[in-house]
């Protein structure tokens, strides 16, 4: 059960991942900071989530390996 959990979270991140990469920012006038600004945060807090789950998944390797 847990294990169905954990593949069904990595699979939404990985699809929120292919989805701020294909986000443009807007390219004429002036850059909106606001939205890039949440990007970056999007993006970090991602990258969190996704080093999260590479410890959760070390430390059940260590008790199952």
């Amino acid at each position: 059960m847990a294990q169905q959990q954990l593949i069904e979270a990595i699979g939404r991140l990985e699809r929120a991942v292919s989805r701020l990469e294909r986000a443009k920012l807007p390219l004429a006038g002036a850059p909106d900071r606001q939205l890039e600004q949440r990007y970056s945060a999007l993006k970090s807090a991602t990258e969190q989530a996704v080093a999260e789950i590479d410890r959760l998944l070390a430390r059940e390797g260590g008790v199952h390996g």
